[in-house]
């Protein structure tokens, strides 16, 4: 099921004991563009942490009713490795993530690996792999972007900057990003377009900047975004 980031957000998700807290944002793989880890404010119950999980978790999603459940205790969550909002993820960090909630690598022999620039799924039957089995280039890779981040990123086609960066469209089976909500609003006053990944040639983390290869014409001509849809 194809989801926005619109919906998606806000989503309170419900353990097995209590409400863990609600997704506040999402942390994407900048090669592959698949969401890796929701970002969840744990609200009142532990205040100012943010926590970490795995979106493969998340099961009995209604994302209309902005719920859905994790198979995880209060306890578990509170439990989960600490992880600083303005730092980088690194890739240590991420092993800890997975080994504390049982869950598979996406990366390495115990995975699969995710160079290149397909939409891979999670390999939800991949085993875990040790610590030192592990490469150090591994360890110290950032590789993670949030779409917090991203959000706002102007678009820049072949002939001219065309608007920004409204959100995404993600497929909550396998949690690839399939495509980017267009805000138009600086030359097509309330219109938002729809455009596919495998139309994005570049994005310049500095420049905050996402560069298409598609005039302001072909961006006009791109699939209206329709909230309601």
């Amino acid at each position: 099921m194809l989801i926005s980031t619109e919906t998606m957000l806000g989503t309170e998700l419900l353990g097995t004991d209590r409400s863990v807290g609600s997704v506040c944002d999402l942390l994407f793989d900048d090669e592959t563009w698949v969401v890796r880890h929701l970002v969840v404010d744990t609200g009142h119950w532990l205040p100012g942490r943010q926590v970490l999980l795995p979106p493969m978790k998340v099961q009995n999603a209604d994302w209309g009713a902005s719920s859905a459940s994790v198979p995880l205790t209060s306890q578990q969550v509170k439990d989960s490795p600490s992880v600083e909002s303005d730092r980088p993820v690194s890739r240590q960090m991420e092993i800890e993530l997975y080994q504390h909630f049982d869950v598979p690598y996406y990366w390495g022999p115990a995975g699969a690996t995710l160079a290149g620039s397909g939409y891979t799924p999670m390999p939800l039957a991949a085993g875990l792999m040790p610590m030192d089995q592990v490469e150090n280039d591994d360890i110290k890779r950032n590789h993670l972007r949030s779409f917090d981040e991203v959000s706002g990123y102007s678009i820049q086609g072949t002939d001219d900057h065309v608007g920004h960066v409204e959100g995404m469209v993600i497929d909550d089976v396998n949690w690839s990003i399939q495509q980017l909500i267009v805000d138009t609003r600086n030359w097509w006053p309330g219109k938002k377009v729809l455009l596919g990944r495998d139309q994005i040639q570049e994005i310049s983390w500095s420049e905050a900047t996402v560069t298409v290869g598609l005039t302001k014409e072909q961006i006009k001509s791109s699939p209206l975004y329709d909230p309601v849809a």
